[in-house]
């Protein structure tokens, strides 16, 4: 959300459609009015005021609740009170906050949903192959549903006029299933997410890591144009601070927080965190005396479900050590010894498995548990690697931890009433595979949690 107090106006962001198979949602047709849209209200009656929506009709999961920044900017020789947005499309929108009128919008990172916004329209020119709930095809859309933005925070320097935007680079391949039956414990988004599965190959997964990485990107909101970025190896860095002194601040996935020139985007100063910063950092002053803190931890959706791409953009090393740090000029505290405790994977390539049995484990278990322990079973770090868990290797304790909720109390829920005995059996056959696969790469070691 947003203010200005001048207008009394209050804007709000809207979220994206669910289902996002727009097939299951509204048969495929309309704009969905308000889905993926900023909204003006008035502030003290709340009467609706305008709105602007960023993708009508969305299927890919573009949410519009990303950060908005209220500013006036020189457009065309006129100095036009804007509201500017960097939404999970990957547009970059610049808004009369008084009218909604659309000033401009150009992509801020390479996309292929749509070739561009059309200014008289105020619409996205749409892709046609990207609308796979049409085509009944496979498609491989930029961004994915993480979005070429997600929640982390961008900021803003009138000193520069630009705007820092904590981007990222990432596709994914999305297929209608217009068949899925809505469970109350599953991911209901009428996509089927098995052909999203990457396989076992070094090759391939280097292709697709080379595909995916996060950017930190100097945006010029009148020229609509890059000035600057800075290139990490995988996406989910943190939220950003620019400063009057002219810098600017971000934590990474790759575990620092890093400092920059706010003018041409050079290095200036970088501290190891230990873990994964996703969270913005905040500037304050006690006493005439100038802190940065930030709230540092490794989480979120990109964690809790990408896999093998967590690992990547954590830089081999997706641990949380959830931790608050503040720094100020002189400091000279220093963190602990971080723990490097690795752990091996059991050895469970002595058991033989029936190929059918885990085909069905691979598919309830990306219904039901990949959007927490990951796809392909591969934890990134915030919750247990269930290829490593001693609860596999026995099928009484299995059955006791998913269907009977033996862990509820550290988070794990029973899903007796969804999953049936046979399902969850087929769930562990397909665990024991994933850990013989990756005892086939030699993968077998991870940071303990």
């Amino acid at each position: 959300m947003a203010f200005d107090s001048d207008l009394n106006t209050l804007y709000f962001g809207v979220g994206n459609g669910t289902p996002w198979n727009p097939n299951l949602r509204s048969a495929g047709e309309g704009d969905n009015w308000f889905l993926s849209s900023i909204v003006a209200v008035d502030a003290d009656s709340g009467e609706y005021k305008w709105h602007y929506q960023t993708t009508p009709g969305e299927g890919w999961d573009y949410t519009a609740t990303q950060h908005m920044i209220l500013a006036d900017l020189k457009i065309k020789e006129i100095v036009r009170k804007v509201l500017i947005q960097a939404p999970k499309n990957g547009f970059f929108y610049v808004l009369d906050r008084e009218t909604g009128e659309l000033l401009s919008a150009e992509n801020f990172v390479d996309i292929n949903w749509a070739s561009h916004v059309d200014l008289e329209t105020g619409r996205p020119v749409v892709n046609p192959e990207a609308q796979y709930w049409k085509t009944g095809k496979t498609t491989f859309v930029s961004p994915a549903f993480l979005g070429a933005h997600n929640w982390h925070p961008m900021s803003y320097s009138k000193d520069t006029g630009l705007v820092y935007l904590p981007a990222q680079e990432l596709a994914f391949p999305y297929m209608a299933d217009d068949n899925q039956v809505p469970k109350n414990l599953a991911v209901n988004i009428g996509i089927d997410t098995t052909f999203s599965a990457i396989p076992d190959i070094p090759e391939v997964i280097d292709e697709i890591k080379k595909m995916s990485k996060g950017l930190l990107v100097a945006w010029d909101p009148v020229a609509q144009k890059e000035v600057w970025s800075v290139e990490y190896p995988g996406a989910w860095n943190g939220g950003v601070l620019s400063t009057a002194g002219g810098l600017v601040f971000q934590g990474t996935a790759t575990g620092f927080l890093n400092a920059y020139s706010a003018i041409d985007g050079e290095a200036l100063w970088s501290f190891p965190t230990q873990t994964g910063v996703v969270a913005p950092p905040i500037s304050y002053a006690v006493d005439g005396e100038q802190y940065i803190t930030v709230s540092a931890g490794w989480g979120g959706i990109f964690p809790l479900i990408s896999g093998v791409l967590a690992w990547d953009a954590a830089d081999g090393q997706p641990i949380n050590r959830s931790r608050l740090l503040t720094f100020k000029l002189g400091g000279s505290a220093e963190l602990p010894p971080a723990s490097e405790q690795l752990r091996d994977m059991p050895d469970l390539t002595a058991i033989d498995l029936d190929p059918e049995v885990v085909k069905l484990g691979f598919g309830v278990y990306e219904r039901f548990c990949a959007g927490c322990h990951g796809g392909g079973a591969i934890g990134g770090g915030v919750v247990p690697d269930l290829r490593y868990s001693g609860f596999i290797q026995e099928a009484a304790a299995f059955k006791s931890a998913v269907l009977d909720g033996l862990l509820e109390a550290g988070g794990m829920v029973g899903f007796g009433s969804e999953i049936s005995e046979e399902e969850a059996e087929a769930i562990r056959a397909y665990l024991i595979f994933r850990n013989q696969v990756a005892q086939k790469l030699g993968d077998t070691k991870r940071l303990s949690r």
